[in-house]
């Protein structure tokens, strides 16, 4: 049997299927490696000078957790920087 109609062209909807409703922030499909990495690492920055000036405010026990967990953020933030440089070395 022929088909009588054409199939309708694809809508710019069909090219980004919809997410499951408790889904509330993805990543953008075809985000380079670089984008990504770049990102992560500016916000790896940005989470270190949070927590310094969160631990710039307590003292005791509590300062140092804060600063236990600027330890880790910048370890994170080295391995970001080391895979950024491998995917993207500098000229």
């Amino acid at each position: 049997m022929k088909k009588v109609t054409p199939n309708p062209p694809s809508s710019p909807s069909d090219d980004n299927p919809q997410l499951p409703p408790d889904v509330i922030f993805t990543v953008r499909p075809g985000l380079s490696t670089e984008a990504a990495l770049s990102n992560a690492s500016e916000m790896l920055e940005s989470a270190t000078v949070c927590a310094y000036d969160c631990a710039e405010q307590l003292d005791g026990q509590r300062r140092k957790h804060v600063l236990a967990v600027v330890q880790m953020i910048e370890i994170a933030q080295l391995l970001v920087d080391e895979a950024l440089n491998r995917e993207c070395p500098a000229a």
